[in-house]
């Protein structure tokens, strides 16, 4: 099945056609990055602003080619074209999340994808290459449990990560201190 059949894809707005900039925040890089690993659940439906990132919106970066689901935190930040938002056809036949893994994660969806981008000398997706992505889909609920799974993995790999660097900056800090080199400078 292609992923046309499944999903319809909107290009974020172009900024330079924004008059009023300064009433808008965008959504970045990092905001996706952030909604990857703090996920909330999301059902990639039809949603009431065109161009303004929503809870549980599905969206997908055309350069970094990464996907993630909208959490709270970033609701209302304007997307701009280097964002796709995805609007699933039917959530009772996929689940957000598990397109969010497939898109990351699938080996077979990279070498579709990569295939398509080594044709054009611009790597960025683009719809036509999104749209004809061959996908296999297994039940409903199994696109939940990976979902959810993929989820949660995202959500612990974060605070494992964050834990560690506390720990490395108290480390330091302990060092430091007892560095008889690390001592103050006084005026």
């Amino acid at each position: 099945m292609k992923l046309k059949d499944l999903v319809d894809f909107e290009v974020g707005v172009n900024t330079l056609r924004i008059k009023d900039k300064e009433s808008y925040v965008l959504y970045t890089t990092e905001d996706m990055e952030y909604d990857l690993t703090h996920g909330v659940d999301g059902d990639g439906a039809q949603r009431q602003e065109k161009y303004l990132a929503e809870t549980g919106d599905l969206l997908i970066h055309t350069i970094k080619n990464i996907a993630s689901v909208v959490n709270e935190q970033n609701a209302g930040k304007l997307v701009n074209q280097n964002f796709f938002k995805v609007r699933i056809k039917d959530s009772s036949k996929l689940d957000a999340w598990y397109l969010c893994y497939l898109l990351n994660e699938s080996e077979y969806i990279k070498y579709q994808e990569y295939a398509d981008l080594n044709s054009s000398m611009v790597k960025r997706l683009t719809t036509t290459s999104l749209n004809n992505l061959d996908i296999k889909l297994p039940s409903i609920e199994k696109q939940k449990q990976i979902g959810d799974a993929y989820r949660s993995i995202n959500r612990k790999h974060n605070l494992e990560v964050q834990k560690a660097d506390i720990k490395k900056k108290l480390l330091l800090q302990t060092l430091s201190e007892a560095d008889s080199n690390n001592r103050k400078v006084v005026e």
